[in-house]
């Protein structure tokens, strides 16, 4: 039986938060890919074969998000802050995600890498923003499936637009592909995971190809 949690909750549990000050710099690590419809059932048996199998997680996490974009213009350079907040679970803390820009280009590296920082925050946090000048320039919901390996997570999902005032019920799908995520946060120095990641992702071929590309944007 699988889990059906929210995302906005389980993004504390499966990625680390905010570092204390002096800490080392986070890293995310990042391949991409995507699914059919039709491979959906197919992906999903191999992704609970391969992964941590927990009192929590057995199976895999359903979730459903909202994840706003928040922007500041400081001269010539922008900012951009990424809050999800869970649909299924309500109470949960939000997300606030920043994330750098995303290299891929190294060829000695096996996954894309950007620097990042994710940490919990309280439901006030849109106007927190807006009172620092960030404005909010999209929104979507994200609904699927959430699987942990050791560092890695592996999302399963789709992207949708959002109904009239932001209603995720009557939301409408961007594709009819499901995107797959693999990542994992490390710090400095950690660059083998990487490595781990692209291993993984051979497991998960023919059903879908792991690559270096920012599937997000």
């Amino acid at each position: 039986k699988q889990g059906h949690v929210g995302g906005g909750m389980m993004a504390g549990y499966l990625h680390p938060v905010l570092p204390q000050r002096g800490a080392a710099q986070q890293y995310e690590f990042l391949l991409y890919g995507s699914v059919s419809e039709s491979s959906l059932s197919d992906l999903l048996h191999r992704l609970r074969g391969l992964c941590d199998q927990t009192i929590t997680s057995v199976g895999g996490f359903r979730f459903c998000d909202r994840e706003i974009t928040y922007k500041i213009d400081a001269g010539n350079a922008s900012t951009k802050l990424r809050v999800r907040m869970s649909i299924d679970t309500p109470e949960a803390p939000w997300q606030l995600i920043y994330a750098g820009q995303l290299d891929v280009g190294d060829m000695h590296r096996p996954a894309a890498v950007r620097t990042c920082v994710h940490t919990s925050c309280s439901q006030n946090l849109g106007d927190v923003l807006n009172e620092l000048g960030f404005v909010a320039v999209t929104e979507v919901v994200l609904k699927g499936y959430l699987f942990k390996r050791g560092q890695m997570k592996i999302s399963v999902f789709k992207i949708y637009q959002p109904g009239e005032n932001g209603d995720a019920e009557s939301a409408q799908c961007f594709s009819d592909s499901y995107l797959v995520e693999l990542s994992a946060i490390a710090v400095s120095g950690q660059d083998s995971i990487g490595a781990e990641m692209k291993t993984f992702a051979e497991h998960l071929r023919p059903i879908v190809v792991m690559e270096k590309l920012d599937g997000l944007r």
